[in-house]
């Protein structure tokens, strides 16, 4: 793919990843509306987050990254009959695991669930076991949709992957509204979830079939292309178990909180995440099998590609991170009934959103060796900055509460990023360009506070502006807020990147 190619796609994607993330907003409002911040929604969410756990595990982190190298391969020398072959064995592999996972958690929803939350009460357990049944076969439909996504990703295709949230966030929107409308209880809640997960498999299995992708005969090569897929997918699955791990830990150790501890977490990871998958999820899956190509004819482009990544997402992630800050308060303000709770939930939302260049930058560093076929000194970095996220955790929580978690994986996501950075220069030789960023970031520094001097002077006087009027309360406090917030927002970025030359910016993916 060309460079304009990346980012029709890149923007595509996001395009329907921002539609998903704009009904994650009524998605955790109504939420809380119906279920608030207490016992029952820490029940919930723990219920909820565990087959996304294991999701990442199976499917979306380790599978993917062994799956679309190998199939990109597969699809390029043509050999449709071993791909199919391959596709049929890896699923039938893969997801009866799965199968085998849901089984045993419906029969033994609470020793998981003491497992997972140890530090729930006997009430909270009671709330979570039959979400927890409800909720878990979810993963087999989310992890098979991720499968039939790889050999879609591998043609180029990525409008399944991408619409597919979109599709879920409507049933599971449209669930809390009738729950809410027709006093529902969580039960109803969970089942409209899985639904919505069901729907999602549905569209991937349509999409699969019409790009004439079939379920072929496993052949004695597929039987091989499998296993070197294996190969790949071990180590893999070590390093995103460990990341994995790390999360649950992280819920490990919240269950230990306050009640709603949990939930608040849960909200300021939700934000952070708007931005996150946006941009830096649909840039990464556009690039994975755009560098598993380079790798095969032009491994040294992929140096070039490191250092224009790293300072397009500077340019993009910077300014959001930033955003983000300064309308946390009135965001969490309006979402959260719980006052009292608002600069808790403030403090997380800010501790998660300061690490976001270093987790945008890290998904394509982690494809960029995948690319290469390494799996292993990924997992080796992974190790360690969970290591580091675990002793944080645990600082944090004893000095911060919640907020101190949520800074622990800021702190994990720069470490993630300077050590990958390193076994890319040591092992894979990599050119770093260090000097190249650093004269890039002095320029950016000028084209950003002219940015912010911007958007903090226009937001300020039309404030100024509406102060004596009727309707400075509805712009200036309540929803018209967003009205002219983000939309100013925006136009700041146009303005950023219309200016870019004056500041001397040299961005690969900006150039026009």
């Amino acid at each position: 793919m060309q460079k304009r190619s990346i980012l029709r796609k890149t923007f595509n994607f996001g395009a329907f990843t921002l539609l998903s993330r704009l009904l994650a907003f009524p998605r955790v409002f109504l939420q809380l509306k119906f279920l608030g911040t207490g016992a029952l929604a820490d029940a919930f969410i723990a219920a909820f987050k565990l087959p996304n756990f294991f999701r990442r595990i199976f499917a979306e982190g380790a599978l993917s990254a062994a799956f679309i190298p190998s199939y990109v391969q597969l699809t390029k020398k043509k050999n449709h009959k071993t791909a199919n072959g391959t596709m049929s064995l890896a699923f039938l592999f893969f997801e009866g695991i799965v199968l085998l996972l849901c089984v045993f958690v419906f029969f033994f929803p609470e020793i998981v669930l003491k497992l997972v939350t140890p530090g729930f009460s006997a009430k909270q357990i009671s709330y979570a076991v039959p979400l927890l049944q409800i909720l878990f076969p979810l993963l087999f439909f989310i992890s098979s949709s991720a499968l039939l996504s790889g050999a879609l990703q591998a043609k180029d295709h990525f409008f399944a992957q991408s619409f597919g949230p979109v599709l879920h966030n409507i049933a599971y929107v449209g669930t809390l509204i009738f729950c809410l409308m027709y006093h529902q209880t969580p039960t109803i809640l969970a089942v409209g979830i899985l639904v919505g997960g069901s729907l999602v498999f549905i569209l991937h299995v349509t999409l699969y079939l019409s790009y004439h992708f079939t379920f072929g005969t496993i052949t004695q090569e597929a039987r091989r292309e499998f296993k070197n897929i294996l190969k790949k997918f071990l180590p893999c699955l070590i390093g995103v178990g460990v990341v994995e791990i790390n999360i649950y830990l992280d819920m490990v150790i919240s269950s230990y909180l306050p009640e709603g501890s949990i939930t608040l977490l849960y909200v300021g990871n939700r934000f952070m995440n708007l931005p996150l998958g946006i941009f830096a999820v649909a840039f990464s899956t556009i690039l994975l099998p755009h560098f598993s190509r380079i790798s095969t004819y032009a491994p040294k482009r992929l140096h070039f590609y490191l250092i224009e990544t790293a300072k397009f997402i500077t340019w993009m992630i910077v300014p959001t991170m930033l955003f983000l800050f300064f309308v946390a308060p009135t965001i969490l303000t309006h979402f959260l009934s719980d006052k009292s709770r608002v600069q808790e939930t403030v403090a997380i939302l800010v501790c998660y959103s300061s690490g976001l260049v270093f987790y945008c930058f890290n998904k394509v560093l982690i494809n960029m060796f995948y690319a290469r076929h390494d799996t292993w000194y990924p997992t080796v970095a992974s190790i360690i900055a969970t290591a580091i996220n675990l002793v944080f955790s645990i600082i944090g929580m004893h000095y911060y509460g919640a907020p101190g978690v949520a800074a622990s994986t800021a702190i994990s996501g720069a470490a993630l990023t300077a050590i990958c950075l390193f076994f890319l220069y040591k092992k894979h030789k990599f050119r770093i360009h260090a000097g190249n960023y650093l004269v890039f970031l002095g320029r950016y520094s000028v084209n950003l506070l002219i940015g912010i001097a911007l958007f903090l002077g226009a937001h300020k006087l039309f404030c100024y502006l509406l102060s004596q009027t009727s309707w400075h309360s509805f712009f200036c406090i309540r929803w018209g807020y967003w009205i002219f917030t983000i939309p100013l927002f925006l136009f700041t970025m146009m303005v950023m990147f219309f200016i870019k030359d004056l500041c001397k910016l040299k961005l690969y993916f900006l150039k026009r």
